[in-house]
């Protein structure tokens, strides 16, 4: 195995269900080299999401951790095809990095979003202008940009763009999308030279609630809340594997560990429960766009 792989969500997901499945069934690491022939590096390796799964080696580990369960098994397989696999968004890897490129592969492999933004619209959610304007306000600040700067910011754009193809795709189905946005997100101007842009986004946001995303505002007198340390969120991929993604200035991270998805889904469910309801989200949306001048 080259050492050169780099770890991807893909491998991730398929390592950690086997390195879960290997600890519960007390089975060591020289055990599975010695069923498998696979060198020690490479299991370790396939589990920590670096190296993929060979589909041909998932009917020896399934008999060696004990697993009987053929739907379990078809989980393992299928992962075990996608770690080998490149992910939609592999052409923009080489500027954007594997933390976005990997973000928007789990994005396009989700049944279901769960999103929380406090300053930003959701990219899902934005409009063309609006992506334009927040990229290029997200951009390094220096004297001029630099030609790969440029192709950086042009990349991010196109990719923006693809990514927002999941809502309305048809095969497989669009994934249920829910979003918390924070008051600020919303009555931000995306551009302060030209207040078409502002009224197109939330008008926008009104047309995707009506079709594609369930909408709720989390206004500034809601309080204290559990979504202080930023923005972050839960993707529910098919056979019920949730991941979490959590945004940062530099530690923005995926997480498969259960009981920060546990933690992460009850604060979820916090600012829900404290943010508007849909309906009355809607209101807010309409009476904005009143004030925008619509």
């Amino acid at each position: 195995m080259p050492y050169k792989s780099r770890r991807t969500i893909r491998k991730k997901i398929i390592g950690s269900m086997l390195k879960r499945a290997r600890i519960a069934a007390g089975v060591e690491v020289k055990q599975v080299v010695e069923v498998t022939g696979m060198s020690r590096p490479v299991v370790y390796r396939q589990e920590d999401g670096i190296a993929p799964v060979l589909v041909e080696t998932i009917p020896d580990l399934a008999k060696l951790y004990g697993v009987t369960d053929p739907d379990m098994i078809a989980r393992w397989t299928k992962w075990a095809n996608r770690s080998s696999a490149k992910g939609d968004w592999g052409t923009f890897g080489s500027t954007l990095g594997p933390t976005y490129e990997d973000y928007a592969d789990v994005e396009s492999l989700a049944v279901e979003i769960r999103a929380y933004e406090p300053a930003v619209v959701h990219g899902l959610l934005q409009t063309t202008r609006y992506s334009e304007e927040v990229i290029n306000a997200s951009a390094s600040v220096r004297p001029g940009p630099t030609p790969s700067e440029h192709k950086e910011q042009e990349d991010r754009l196109k990719l923006r763009q693809a990514r927002k193809g999941v809502l309305t795709r048809e095969e497989p189905p669009a994934p249920r999308l829910w979003a918390v946005l924070g008051e600020a997100a919303v009555r931000t101007p995306p551009s302060v030279t030209d207040g078409t842009a502002h009224r197109d986004q939330i008008q926008h946001l009104l047309n995707l609630g009506e079709t594609s995303a369930s909408i709720q505002i989390l206004t500034l007198n809601s309080g204290l809340h559990t979504g202080l340390s930023g923005s972050f969120s839960i993707l529910t991929l098919d056979d019920n594997v949730d991941m979490v993604f959590r945004e940062g200035y530099g530690d923005s991270f995926f997480t498969d560990d259960e009981n920060r998805i546990r933690s992460y889904r009850a604060r979820y469910e916090r600012l829900q429960s404290q943010a508007l309801p849909i309906a009355d989200s809607r209101r807010y949306l309409h009476k904005l766009l009143t004030e925008l001048g619509n």
